[in-house]
């Protein structure tokens, strides 16, 4: 499953480089912190019976980019994301996050230097986890978000932003029992891109 996700993102990047393609690649670094609201479902198959708990466990993290601007505030980047929760979520060791993804951004110039914009992006994300079958635990992300873009110099330019993200977590089977996660995402960040 992860190698058809990171085809898929691959192969979506190199048809959007085509389209998009301007003189204008950036590379960029996002700092965030997020607000996370879990829900977990567990269901018996056994014998019928159901729990469902909610918990907040928040993270901070950082976002590595690799962007190319296109026409008329069009921008398409891939990134990867390293997100560390402040409690474990699926053990009692592990509370790191990989994810990679796409964003599709829509700037909207007011000025020469100021653009605020909007955004959706999807993302694949994996936590190493022990004590079940596998070892690690996988992630499907969606996310809309918007926020400002300003340019320093012609090469630089700071933006800060919000996205509210949705991530279903992969079940997972104990005996007759499966546990469906899902997590919803209050993502606040600021950033720095590098325009080649």
């Amino acid at each position: 499953m992860k190698k058809i996700v990171i085809a898929a993102l691959l192969g979506s990047s190199i048809m959007s480089t085509q389209v998009l393609a301007k003189d204008s690649v950036y590379i960029g670094l996002d700092i965030l912190t997020s607000n996370n609201e879990w829900t977990v479902d567990a269901s018996n198959s056994a014998n019928g019976a159901s729990a469902s708990a909610d918990f907040d466990d928040d993270s901070t993290g950082f976002k590595l980019k690799v962007g190319i601007e296109g026409s008329d505030g069009w921008r398409f980047q891939g990134y990867y994301l390293g997100e560390t929760y402040d409690e474990t979520v699926f053990d009692d060791t592990n509370d790191y996050l990989n994810e990679i993804g796409v964003d599709i951004i829509k700037g909207f110039e007011v000025t020469s230097k100021f653009s605020p914009f909007i955004q959706v992006g999807i993302g694949y994300g994996w936590m190493d986890v022990e004590g079940y079958t596998d070892d690690s635990i996988n992630a499907v992300s969606m996310k809309v978000g918007g926020g400002a873009m300003y340019k320093v110099t012609e090469n630089i330019e700071l933006l800060a932003g919000i996205d509210l993200q949705y991530r279903k977590w992969e079940d997972i089977e104990i005996g007759t029992v499966t546990i469906e996660t899902e997590e919803e995402s209050v993502k606040l960040y600021a950033g720095i891109n590098y325009h080649f």
